[in-house]
Formats: structure tokens, C-alpha cells, sequence
């Protein structure tokens, strides 16, 4: 065969190729899909938008079931939970190709597994849990049944490890490819990195294993990379010839020929290439509430519709008061219910959701909104009332002064002024906070507000030295993982820093480091740990719901209300785009919703 030519369609399909139903109908070839990312961080568009080939999928209609109804085969041709979750077997997809026409084969999901998810050298500060048996947290076991089926072995359940599979990208490598960036594989790798500028193979494997990056890189997703990264003023990726999806006809996907990606450095010009009709699919970034009205007013003349996203997450904004901060005299004020529900119905929630959020919010506490699991109205709507007079009542019973001649409260004999951290991307934030600062101070409590780039409100948050942080809440999931859930108990020092980063701590360490919790807190971690070893969907609800009980009781954070309906915009041109999508991050929309078979209307 002479080069650039292709082998025949048949020998480029697997044996069993996955076939997309069509949203709407039958598609058509051709076109460049126009989309846009802003700036090269960005990269989490293009992995939904275009990458989006984990092992198992996720169901196009997700509702985040408790069971696995919702999880479909994607690379894999089938899949069997076995051993009471503690096995999980996998019927590999035969003839299947990476984008460079090799074969994929067992030994690149061993590859995957041994050398890289689960290779301590690799991995020098630690192997992420997904890849680790329950007991110990030693790498679990690749087994080879046949050639076309392998086995994940833990030494116990792992119940969340299928939903995790499901926007997890790193269960195959083309280990043809990555071997020679390996140590274990390549003695003279040195070499290779003294090349590239770099410290060390890690970072060098890790850099070669980026999505996006490198044309060089085979991959199993619709389009392959021909400008990557760093390489000009787009992203650019061209239809993969080896890809492993047909549509009902036998006709093999993707219908688009190009997926081009402009790297734009803000927002605004990203709304504006959307008004003028520029660009053919996209979310994220631009679709706030306050776009709406001219992405809406512009749909006409830009040729361009708009669907509906449903809410990502719990709240729209929601504080945090350091309930573990360390050597402080208003360490003891923090962790008072009585204080935090002070607060709470200081709160002109309202005025924030008219002025901030164009009314398409309400006022809601850090609780699961309707429609979303654990959903409990009750928990949602306490102590948010707006008056003045309760919110003083239980900041006298929280000890506090009344206002002194500068109105501001004291606590015993510290004056009750709080710096709350915010990220300054966060304009939602910065507006609301605005407004909460007027609101507490009518009660006799004086807010500052410290902006920060996201990066250093992290840094902030991990190294425990916050006293009171405004941030995004997400939703309940209902398999969590060791990070999940962590606003409803202190499962994660990263995220639950931000109320109890000491008994986070001490959990994750078994108690060998940070803050033995309270009792309430035990008890919500207790039942955590049961929810991570319980495979039965059945057993597992009544857990998650005293998880939740607990918090409600607790009233660990203070919500304002909850995230607007967001939505996207695709052009009138472009067929099979749902007319609404999941919001959830876990969901990582679009790309459950098959963009392969997204195509362009010949009219």
C-alpha cells in the first residue's frame, strides 16, 4: 500500500464497531465545527467537546442513578461487575485501531494500568485511589483473561469505580507510542528530556500524554490532533480514519471533517463571535446571566439557537465559615450554630437573586435543589428568611456584644471583622458579596472582602488559613468517590477545607494527623466510609441520606441560593444537539450526547 492511503472501511472498523443512535436523524459528511476556548487552560472544552472516549460512557438521558443502569459500554464492547463489586470484567472490543492504524491490544490496557495509573515510580507522591485496593491502599490487580477480555481485581468493593470509569480517559495508552518517554522501557530516556528542556521522564511521559498537545500522540477519539497546543492561535483536529463508531446505516463517524478550536484570550470576544454567528456549538464561559439577554436578542441574526443546561451544582454562591482555623479568638465564633444561622438570616437573598442573578435563581441553603438526589425542601429553605431581628437574636445567644459606637459587634474581646476570600474571577461573587457585606453590617458584623486568582484561593484554602470563604457548591452524588460530597461532610482537606480542613485531615490520615471532629462529624464520616464500601444501590440511599440529615442538623454552610438554568448555543445549521444537557461536571457535557455524530444540514 503506498503512503497516505488508507486500507479499506472494513478493515478499519473492529470487528464489532459501537453504533450511535441519532438524536435526530441520519447525518451527513463535511464541515468544520467552529468552537472556541479561552486561553490554552481551557483544555476542558476540548476533552468534552471532542475527547470525551472514557471505557464506559455515561447514558445520553442521566439523571446520577445510585446504580450502574445509567453506564454503557463505550471503548469496551461489554463489561460484568463480579465478586460483589470487588472484580470488574471487561470484554475488550476486538480489531479495534488507534488513530495511527495500529492495533490496540491487551497489552496497551496493561500498559495502562502497570506502568502508568498504578507505577509508584511514576508516582512518586502517591497512587490516586481509583487504581488502590480498599484495605490497604496497595495498586489493585490487572488480570488477562483471554485476548479479548481482562479483569481490575480489588481486595474489596470498589462502588464507585464504574462511575468514575465514566469520565475517566486513561484506562487504554498506546503503549507502541508512550513506551520510549517510559524509564522502565527506555534506559536512555535522559536523553529525551534534556531534549525537551524538562526535569525529569515524569514530567516529560506526562507532557506526551496530554490530550492535545501532540499530533504525534495516537488516540481513540473521533478527531486526532494536527495543531496542537502551543502550536498557533487554535487548536485544530481532523477527522481520526480509524475511528470505531458507525451510525445505524453502517456509515462510519465522525460526520464532521474538522473540529477547530480558537484560543481567545477573555470572554467577551467569545460573546461576541457567538452574537455574530462565528461559532457552531458552544458552552461554557460565556453563558451567564447576564449574557443572556444579548446572546438571546442575537440568536436571529446570528443564525444560531440555544438549548437548555440544566444547574451544575447546589448554589450559586454560598460562605463558609472556618469552622478548624487555628489560633484565633473568633475560632470559637465560627463553629457556633447559632452564629452561622445569624448569618444566614442576615442575608438579603432576594435582593441578591433580583440584582445578581436576574431573578432566574432563589434563595436555598448548601442542600440538593429539586429534581437532583437527596433533594429535601426542608433542608434547602431553613433559615433563609430575611430578617434582621432573628438574625440578631442568635448572634446575642452566639456571645456576641451588641454593637459598639463603631457598629461593629465584638466577641469577647476580639471585634468581629472577617476577611472572606473570594476569586476574582468570580464576578457573581464579587457582585453578591457587595451586597452581604451591607447586609451584616446592619447586624453589627463587619466583612472584608480579599480577591485572589483561582490558584491562590486553592492555595489558601489547602493550607487551612481562611477564616470564611464565597464559593460555588456542587451537587450530592449518590456514588461518591474519597473527594466526593465533601460539603456535606468533611471528606476531602482540598474542598472541605473550606469549613473543617482539620477533620478532614484527620480522616484521610486515620487519625494519625489534623482534628479529631466533634461527634456529629464522626458519626457523617462513619457513614461515609460505610457508603464507600457498599456496593448494593438499595443499602446505600439510607446512608447518603443520614449523610445529608447531619447537615442539615449541623448547618455546616451557609447557602444564598441556588445556580441559575444556564444553556449553550449551537447554529441552526448543526443537527443531533440535544435540546437540553445534565450540568453536573460529572456529567461533562457535551460529550455523552455523542458530538461524532453531530453533523452539518446540506441546506
Amino acid at each position: 500500500m503506498e503512503a497516505g492511503e488508507l486500507p479499506p472501511l472494513e478493515e478499519r472498523l473492529p470487528k464489532n464497531p459501537l453504533v450511535v443512535e441519532p438524536v435526530e436523524s441520519v447525518g451527513s459528511y463535511g464541515g468544520t465545527w467552529r468552537s472556541a476556548m479561552i486561553t490554552q487552560a481551557d483544555v476542558a472544552w476540548l476533552d468534552q467537546a471532542a475527547g470525551y472516549e472514557p471505557f464506559v460512557r455515561w447514558a445520553r438521558e442521566w439523571t446520577n442513578a445510585s446504580g450502574t443502569e445509567e453506564i454503557l459500554p463505550n471503548i469496551c464492547e461489554s463489561f460484568t461487575e463480579l465478586d460483589g463489586g470487588a472484580t470488574f470484567e471487561f470484554k475488550l472490543r476486538e480489531g479495534l485501531k488507534w488513530s495511527d492504524g495500529e492495533p490496540v491490544t491487551v497489552e496497551d490496557y496493561r500498559f495502562a494500568f502497570e506502568d502508568l495509573n498504578a507505577d509508584p515510580d511514576y508516582h512518586p507522591y502517591g497512587i490516586y485511589n481509583m487504581w488502590t485496593n480498599p484495605s490497604d491502599g496497595s495498586p489493585a490487580t490487572f488480570e488477562q483473561v483471554d485476548d479479548w477480555t481482562v479483569r481490575y481485581v480489588f481486595d474489596g468493593p470498589k462502588p464507585g469505580w464504574l462511575h468514575e470509569q465514566c469520565r475517566n480517559r486513561l484506562m487504554v495508552a498506546p503503549k507502541h507510542y508512550l513506551e520510549q518517554f517510559h524509564l522502565a522501557f527506555n534506559p536512555d530516556v535522559e536523553e529525551l528530556v534534556r531534549e525537551e528542556g524538562l526535569e525529569d521522564w515524569i514530567q516529560l511521559l506526562s507532557n506526551k500524554l496530554t490530550n492535545w498537545m501532540s499530533p504525534d500522540l495516537p488516540v481513540l477519539h473521533a478527531w486526532r490532533v494536527t495543531q496542537g497546543l502551543g502550536e498557533g492561535d487554535a487548536v485544530v483536529l481532523e477527522r481520526n480514519p480509524y475511528y470505531w463508531k458507525t451510525d445505524p446505516e453502517g456509515s462510519q463517524l465522525p460526520y464532521i471533517d474538522t473540529f477547530r478550536a480558537e484560543i481567545l484570550l477573555d470572554v467577551e470576544v467569545e460573546t461576541l463571535q457567538i452574537t455574530n454567528g462565528d461559532l457552531d456549538m458552544q458552552m461554557g464561559n460565556f453563558n451567564t446571566v447576564q449574557n443572556l439577554p444579548i446572546i438571546s436578542n442575537n440568536a436571529e441574526s446570528g443564525d444560531y439557537r440555544l438549548f437548555d443546561v440544566a444547574p451544575a451544582g447546589t448554589n450559586a454562591i454560598a460562605l463558609a465559615f472556618n469552622q478548624c482555623v487555628e489560633d484565633h479568638p473568633l475560632a470559637d465564633l465560627y463553629r457556633s450554630k447559632d452564629f452561622r444561622i445569624g448569618v444566614s438570616h442576615a442575608i438579603n437573598r432576594p435582593r441578591i437573586v433580583e440584582s445578581v442573578y436576574a431573578e432566574q435563581s432563589i434563595p436555598w441553603q448548601v442542600a440538593p435543589n429539586e429534581g437532583q438526589y437527596g433533594y429535601d425542601e426542608e433542608f434547602g429553605t431553613q433559615y433563609t428568611e430575611y430578617s434582621v431581628d432573628l438574625a440578631n437574636e442568635h448572634l446575642d445567644r452566639a456571645g456576641l456584644s451588641a454593637p459598639g459606637s463603631n457598629g461593629v459587634r465584638r466577641f469577647e474581646d476580639t471585634q468581629v471583622e472577617i476577611t472572606v476570600l473570594v476569586d476574582v474571577a468570580k464576578a457573581d461573587h464579587l457582585a453578591a458579596l457587595e451586597l452581604i457585606t451591607a447586609d451584616l453590617a446592619e447586624v453589627g458584623i463587619k466583612l472584608n472582602t480579599q480577591t485572589v486568582a483561582d490558584s491562590l484561593f486553592w492555595e489558601r484554602v489547602e493550607a487551612n488559613q481562611s477564616h470564611c470563604t464565597a464559593f460555588t457548591a456542587g451537587f450530592f452524588e449518590a456514588r461518591p468517590t474519597m473527594g466526593s460530597n465533601h460539603y456535606w461532610t468533611p471528606s476531602n482537606p482540598r474542598g472541605s477545607s473550606m469549613w473543617g480542613h482539620d477533620w478532614a485531615t484527620w480522616w484521610r490520615s486515620d487519625g494519625a494527623d489534623g482534628e479529631t471532629p466533634p461527634d456529629a462529624w464522626k458519626r457523617s464520616l462513619e457513614l461515609f466510609d460505610q457508603v464507600l464500601t457498599t456496593y448494593d444501590a438499595e443499602e446505600i440511599d439510607p446512608l447518603n441520606q443520614e449523610i445529608l440529615s447531619i447537615a442539615k442538623e449541623e448547618f455546616n454552610l451557609i447557602g444564598v441560593c441556588t445556580q441559575p438554568q444556564s444553556y449553550g448555543v449551537v447554529s441552526n445549521t448543526m443537527g443531533n444537539v440535544p435540546d437540553s444537557f445534565p450540568g453536573e461536571g460529572m456529567y461533562t457535557a457535551p460529550g455523552p450526547s455523542n458530538p461524532e455524530h453531530y453533523f452539518f444540514r446540506e441546506d
